[in-house]
């Protein structure tokens, strides 16, 4: 994709930062069944947009400002929740390092482009999230290492479903981009 003006960056780094954080403090969450106390969402879904269409550089700056809001109180649905933030702001930028690592792969193919994007936005994500429920969960929340542990296949789960979800809708909001903007390299990124 070509050099986008700065303030085009800007604005679209803050407009999706703003719907990420209007996603999370939404109500919208639907409980893991195997593990109720993970919730799959969609406020993964405009970070993602703006690592496709703008940069990592920029996505990483929606996900850091979306993980300070979700640490926050966010009346009148949700309380603080710095861990909560940790954990999420860590999955999600893992998923973008995932997926970024891997559009030296995609080739202009939009079927290159998802089958890149699942394996490297899930393999990321799973092993981060593993590695930091390994050593977190027992600090944030006095848990021994050995439940933490217990947890991790769990963790992989979820995180293979949320990311999956994530990209797969995005890449039906970037079809609908695409047709309606007329932006027929858009998956040429």
């Amino acid at each position: 994709m070509e050099e986008q003006p700065k303030t085009m960056k800007i604005t679209l780094t803050v407009v999706f930062a703003a719907l990420a954080i209007v996603l999370e403090i939404l109500p919208i969450d639907v409980p893991f069944p195997i593990y109720p106390k993970l919730t799959i969402d969609i406020t993964g879904l405009p970070l993602l947009l703006t690592l496709y269409l703008v940069d990592l550089q920029s996505a990483t700056i929606a996900t850091i400002i979306t993980g300070i809001a979700i640490a926050l109180p966010r009346p009148p649905f949700k309380g603080a929740n710095p861990y909560g933030a940790f954990f999420k702001s860590t999955a999600e930028l893992s998923t973008l390092i995932g997926v970024w690592i891997t559009r030296g792969f995609w080739g202009g193919s939009e079927k290159k482009m998802v089958a890149c994007s699942l394996v490297g936005g899930l393999t990321a994500r799973s092993i981060a999230m593993s590695v930091i429920t390994y050593i977190f969960l027992p600090i944030f929340y006095s848990l021994p290492q050995e439940v933490a542990f217990s947890l991790i296949p769990v963790v992989i789960a979820f995180n293979v479903v949320q990311a999956t979800i994530n990209i797969m809708l995005v890449y039906i909001v970037l079809k609908a981009v695409e047709k309606r903007l007329s932006m027929k390299d858009i998956f040429k990124l």
